[in-house]
């Protein structure tokens, strides 16, 4: 067999390296150890101890921290303000009643609910000014009436003179329709009469007077006057019988009139919903305060009810000075026997009763408080303990000091038709003089502040804050809107 001579086997020609044949420059690199200190404080010098991984996680901790205790001090702000605005301050009093507090939240009701009902009563349906405009249009109508009617005489008076002369029945019969058409011309001159009186006395007397009152001062007055009042009128009450109680204390039915009674007479221009959307009021604030009101009416009623005749009065005389050491020196005078008419006609400064001896006449409760308006020498005379010739000690009343005396009393004297009139009419003003003059009644002055705070009145495109200009008359400048 014949030997194969070997090959030599080729092999693959080596393949250059892709790798630069430079030498490589090596860089030194020092690890970063999270867990090594560095020796570097954190703050103030405080944190040399800590690695840098403790220092980030303290870093991040204070900033989320710092974060949330900013953002909880404006909420904290704006809550704190909220609170202030809605509960703190609308809770402060304006005024207090035998230490009870009336706040002036309660207030801000009674201001718009006042506010819509003396609006009401101006420009609503058949207010003051629908009033005057009624009145106007009939006076209209009825000037129509007499025109025709003096149209109609002057025919008939010309009918009857073309007439032949001498009685004939067509000439009674005219005569007859003459005579009727004369006296409607009348009737309708007196209605004229009448008609134009009211309007005058309306656009002249009663429209500027009342809108004089419309104003911010004298609307937050009277609204914080009716709260102090009904406080005085259910502090009494709490004293009396169920059935007073009953009589005073409204009732839903009576409560939802009224309620029903504002709605009706709102302005044409606007509605129910508007006047709270205005007033920034809710339905049940105006209940709440519709019925102070009613509470209000009703105790001028009852007491109304109580005055009768004939009733207890007191026959009085008084003396009344200028200072308190003036009628102390005429006090014990008097005590010392002194003549009480004599030094009255010679000291007392009341020019209506002082050349009389000082005589008050004969008085029912009621009569002393109405011509003062005040009641602190009246409930001295109708204290049930007074006695015939009882001298009083000083009393200070409305800057003045007096002094009085009974001189008569009589449980059942009749009173004449119109003082009895007078008297149930002020019923309840002349019983509130009363109770405020009690030695036990503590009334705090009001806070001005409060009483014209913007926060607690209505606009002033409904209720002005000043009355408006009196015209002068006759120059045809008009009054005020």
């Amino acid at each position: 067999m014949a030997s194969q001579t070997e090959q030599p086997v080729k092999r693959p020609a080596k393949q250059k390296t892709t790798r630069s044949t430079k030498s490589k420059r090596y860089y030194k690199q020092t690890a970063h150890v999270e867990a090594r200190r560095d020796g570097k404080p954190l703050i103030f010098g405080w944190g040399k101890h800590l690695s840098h991984a403790e220092k980030v996680k303290l870093q991040r901790r204070a900033t989320w921290t710092m974060a949330g205790i900013f953002g909880l001090l404006i909420v904290g702000t704006i809550l704190a303000f909220w609170i202030n605005i809605n509960i703190i301050t609308p809770g402060k009093p304006i005024t207090s009643v035998n230490g009870h507090d009336i706040p002036q939240s309660q207030y801000r009701k009674m201001v718009a609910v006042k506010t819509q009902l003396a609006y009401n009563n101006i420009y609503g349906k058949g207010g003051l000014e629908a009033q005057a405009s009624d009145l106007t249009k009939q006076d209209a109508a009825q000037l129509k009436k007499m025109n025709d009617l003096a149209k109609q005489v002057d025919t008939l008076n010309k009918e009857i003179k073309a007439l032949p002369a001498g009685p004939s029945q067509q000439r009674t019969n005219l005569e007859n329709q003459l005579t009727s058409a004369n006296k409607q011309l009348s009737d309708a001159q007196t209605t004229h009469q009448n008609l134009s009186g009211q309007i005058n006395n309306l656009n002249q007397n009663t429209i500027p007077l009342v809108k004089q009152s419309f104003t911010q001062s004298q609307v937050g007055n009277d609204s914080v006057t009716w709260l102090q009042d009904d406080e005085l009128v259910r502090e009494w009450l709490a004293t009396q019988s169920p059935a007073i109680q009953n009589k005073v204390n409204p009732t839903d039915a009576q409560v939802n009139k009224a309620l029903n009674d504002l709605k009706a007479t709102l302005p044409t221009t606007t509605s129910y919903s508007s006047f709270l959307s205005q007033m920034g009021i809710s339905n049940d604030d105006v209940i709440s305060m519709l019925t102070i009101k009613v509470r209000r009416d009703n105790m001028q009623n009852y007491l109304a009810s109580q005055i009768v005749s004939p009733t207890y009065q007191v026959l009085s005389r008084t003396i009344t000075v200028d200072t308190e050491a003036a009628a102390n020196k005429i006090l014990q005078e008097l005590k010392n026997g002194g003549d009480f008419g004599k030094i009255a006609s010679k000291e007392s400064k009341d020019t209506s009763t002082a050349s009389s001896g000082g005589s008050q006449g004969w008085l029912a409760r009621g009569q002393y408080a109405l011509n003062q308006n005040a009641a602190v020498v009246e409930n001295w005379l109708f204290d049930p303990s007074r006695y015939i010739f009882e001298i009083s000690p000083v009393l200070k009343e409305n800057g003045s000091y007096h002094i009085a005396q009974i001189m008569g009393i009589d449980p059942s004297r009749a009173v004449d038709k119109s003082t009895l009139q007078t008297l149930q009419y002020n019923a309840l003003s002349n019983w509130l003089l009363e109770q405020q003059a009690l030695p036990t009644t503590r009334i705090s002055s009001v806070d001005q502040n409060m009483l014209l705070d913007p926060m607690n009145l209505p606009p002033t495109s409904i209720l002005p804050s000043g009355a408006p200009s009196t015209a002068v008359p006759g120059s045809g400048v008009p009054s005020g809107p």
